[in-house]
């Protein structure tokens, strides 16, 4: 039965997953942005056979990424060095080599980034999830809990929190595995405690390594063990009672040592020194803390964005009133983790469905909502179980939104959290990026010279024909398409001497554009050549401004431009997409913005 229903549950996501309803069209797959740094050791391992980050980096970025890979390495004095812990890629290794396997077979390019590597990171990541809501089902019927109860309740934290989103949408990113290791930690401790067994010892040595090669904070988790054991006191007897004690501990720190050793393997590699801080610049301000905001906001809220957690806080707190010895130290476990979470200099970490680094921690939140439900009456049960579904929808959806940029990676705050609350419609669909995306143009007497670059693309047009056809116009007969077909279009290329006065320079793009989807991959690509070298290309999105499909819409944004290198240059820029819509633009009209110093 527990097996059964863990991979029916499973199964619905991974459909889910599959289905294109999550889908994000304005990003580059499963595999992005701080997820490339923890996969990226794999593909420098078995793929590139180096550590050279340049190469691990472009060689897919410009394939697969609109040339808009993330940089996830640190340059540093002693060499370049991946930001990330090895940890991820550890636990990825046997997906990645299926992967491979299937790419082999299946006939795709065995470069990390195709298609069958999406799906084996995706399918890797639920398979984590299934083993963590496995071994926390059993831990909770060790403490009492209904199996009926226990697998209703490790269900909800994967289809009711921002693990659902960490494991179908952004499965390469740390949290699905660090789940799974703390349902494990919690589950092999107890059993040590329990039945004395070496094996379970080993286990938790092995687990609690991991965590720490995964995510070096969330060591924290050590400090649930006064919990897991039933108190201090408890502790302090299990331990004094077991044969020698001394001996298992100095064999579980050596343990531990062992596997936190790859990743000093993977510094040695990359720039010959064992112990390194890779996170140059970033750190834990401790007299800073954000508690407040780490729970309660409506920019990233652990409770704002997972209520269902809120349930499991106020069963813990019934614990408590229950004088259950034990919750004490799991609510002094807690505070600690949230407090040091709450330190971290960015404390809402980044672009993220609400509060990621709490995700890990749900396990101890089941708990909580496993408490409340074993000992509410039938009403009481009645109660929460529809509050339970209520918060699964809200996560559903709000890992729509997100998806769809209803809701805004790191802008939300209460006024849009209300605005676009449970709101599905495609019109909703990046409303706050747009309304961030209107052009802050520089005042008149900021300005030092102006060059404008237009076209209509109608008969006598300058720029290059690449696209040019007449089945769509915005105004007269002819426009430039880009499709799968023919992924650039009309390119203007002019000498950098007729940009205007040299300094800092702002590109102003205005076109209409004709889209059969709405947020196509549209971008619009330039770079400074001549002719023996090509520095580069920039890319523009203009995707996410482009909300109705069918429709001619005006786009405008304005954007630093890159400087050029030589005046005897050239720049050519194109409207330019790598996806399967057709995409029509006409009056495109590029303006080349120099200020004053």
């Amino acid at each position: 039965m527990r097996i059964g229903i863990i991979i029916l549950a499973l199964v619905s996501a991974a459909l889910l997953g599959l289905s294109g309803i999550f889908d994000n069209e304005a990003m580059y797959g499963l595999i992005h942005a701080d997820a490339q740094g923890y996969y990226g050791y794999l593909v420098a391992i078995f793929l590139e056979h180096s550590f050279n980050w340049e190469q691990v980096i472009r060689s897919y970025a410009d394939v697969y990424f609109d040339g808009g890979g993330a940089d996830f390495t640190v340059h540093s004095e002693i060499g370049r060095v991946n930001k990330y812990y090895v940890g991820t890629a550890v636990l990825m290794l046997p997906f990645f080599l299926l992967s491979c396997l299937a790419a082999l077979v299946f006939g795709y390019p065995i470069d990390g980034y195709s298609e069958p590597f999406h799906i084996g990171v995706m399918l890797g990541a639920l398979f984590y999830v299934g083993v963590g809501m496995y071994f926390l089902s059993r831990y909770l019927e060790n403490r009492g809990t209904d199996r009926i109860v226990s697998l209703f309740v490790v269900v909800l934290l994967l289809f009711a929190t921002g693990l659902f989103h960490y494991s179908i949408s952004e499965p390469a990113m740390s949290h699905a595995y660090s789940f799974s290791l703390f349902c494990v930690f919690l589950f092999s401790v107890d059993a040590w405690f329990k039945t004395g067994s070496r094996a379970s010892f080993i286990i938790s040595s092995i687990v609690f390594g991991l965590i720490v090669l995964v995510r070096p904070a969330n060591g924290l988790v050590i400090f649930s063990v006064p919990f897991i054991a039933g108190g201090i006191v408890p502790l302090k007897e299990k331990l004094l009672a077991m044969e020698g004690i001394g001996k298992k501990l100095l064999l579980g720190v050596a343990v531990v040592f062992m596997v936190l050793s790859f990743q000093s393997l993977m510094y040695v590699g990359q720039v010959g020194k064992a112990l390194i801080w890779s996170y140059e610049g970033e750190g834990f301000n401790f007299m800073n803390p954000e508690i407040l905001n780490v729970l309660f906001s409506f920019k990233k809220g652990f409770f704002v964005y997972t209520p269902i957690a809120f349930l499991g806080a106020i069963g813990l707190g019934w614990m408590v009133l229950k004088k259950q010895a034990d919750a004490i130290w799991l609510w002094v476990f807690l505070a600690l983790s949230v407090y040091v979470i709450s330190c971290w200099w960015n404390w809402y970490y980044g672009g993220s469905l609400g509060m990621r680094a709490l995700i890990e921690y749900l396990p101890f939140f089941a708990i909580g909502l496993a408490f409340l439900l074993q000992n509410s009456g039938k009403a009481g049960k009645a109660v929460i179980v529809t509050l339970c579904l209520f918060f699964m929808s809200v996560n559903l959806v709000q890992s729509y939104q997100y998806q769809k940029f209803i809701l805004h990676w790191d802008g939300m705050d209460q006024e849009r959290f209300w605005t676009v609350f449970m709101k599905t419609d495609r019109k909703y669909d990046g409303i706050f990026y747009r309304q961030e995306s209107q052009p802050q143009l520089p005042s008149d007497e900021e300005i030092q010279s102006r060059a404008v670059f237009e076209s209509d693309f109608e008969e006598g047009t300058t720029w290059g024909n690449q696209g040019i056809n007449t089945e769509k116009a915005y105004a007269g007969l002819r426009s430039t398409l880009i499709n799968a077909k023919s992924n650039y279009g009309s390119t203007l290329g002019v000498p950098v001497s007729e940009m205007g006065a040299r300094g800092d320079r702002k590109l102003l793009i205005t076109a209409m554009v004709w889209a059969s989807i709405a947020y196509p991959e549209l971008t619009i690509a330039y770079s400074f050549r001549n002719d023996s070298s090509d520095y580069g290309h920039e890319y523009v999105s203009l995707g996410h401004l482009v909300a109705e499909e069918g429709k001619w819409l005006k786009v405008e944004t304005i954007v630093p431009l890159k400087p050029a290198v030589d005046t005897s240059d050239n720049w050519i820029v194109y409207p330019y997409t790598t996806g399967k819509a057709d995409i029509y633009l006409d009056d495109i009209r590029y303006e080349v913005i120099t200020t004053k110093d």
